[in-house]
């Protein structure tokens, strides 16, 4: 995959991007909606919820995540042992406060159709799917792009790295576009699913992008590049 392609084909993969999909400090506050919703008030679920996120963070690094077997598995080590009814009551909970946090940010449908416009394949597989009903795939071809994972928050049921390679088999063309924020993350990507991320590059200096502020800062950015080759 070389770096120096018309922007009609560039593809583009960000490390860390925050704009469109909340970062995990959102974890605790939905861990805490899972917690109240199983009859735990304030102050004891301030602490688990913290550990709660952290054991998910660890666990996603795996490639696998299931937050019913997560929240049970955390309860029993502390002498709580909630029926299924109750863990899928509390992931309902966790699911609504998780969806709040990860609304497009003003001028993003905007933006993101500029960034088709100038060529960049770029979309977003938006964290909460599962709980509205709608397939991935559904979501992609809706925007009319192609796909955009975040292995740092997405939290689908089948674990990322499976829902990457559904996705790239259901969608036509070539591989969406895709990027990891964690070596370990990277590695299993390239290794398991056979895609190598790519850098966002400008000549023959790559750009990695690191906590945009805004898609007004990425779009400047993308345009720099692209009226520089």
């Amino acid at each position: 995959m070389g770096v120096e392609r018309g922007v009609r084909e560039m593809r583009v993969v960000f490390d860390g991007l925050t704009t469109l999909l909340q970062d995990s400090a959102s974890l605790p506050a939905c861990y805490q909606a899972a917690l109240a919703r199983l009859g735990f008030d304030a102050s004891e679920s301030r602490q688990m919820a913290k550990d709660l996120s952290l054991l998910e963070s660890l666990r996603r690094s795996s490639g696998v995540l299931d937050r019913s077997e997560l929240i049970r598995e955390y309860l029993a080590e502390r002498g709580f042992f909630p029926a299924a009814h109750e863990i899928a009551s509390a992931l309902s909970a966790f699911t609504d406060a998780w969806i709040s946090t990860v609304e497009p940010t003003p001028g993003a449908r905007g933006c993101l159709e500029g960034l088709k416009r100038m060529g960049a394949s770029i979309g977003v597989l938006f964290i909460g799917v599962e709980g509205t009903g709608r397939e991935a795939s559904e979501v992609l071809r809706s925007t009319g792009l192609l796909g955009l994972i975040d292995t740092a928050v997405y939290a689908g049921r089948e674990g990322w790295l499976n829902s990457l390679k559904r996705l790239i088999k259901t969608m036509l063309g070539g591989p969406p576009d895709f990027f990891v924020t964690g070596a370990v993350e990277r590695a299993l990507a390239s290794e398991q699913v056979g895609v190598t991320p790519i850098l966002l590059v400008g000549r023959e200096c790559p750009v990695r992008v690191m906590r945009v502020s805004g898609f007004g800062e990425l779009l400047s950015l993308l345009k720099k590049i692209s009226s520089s080759r």
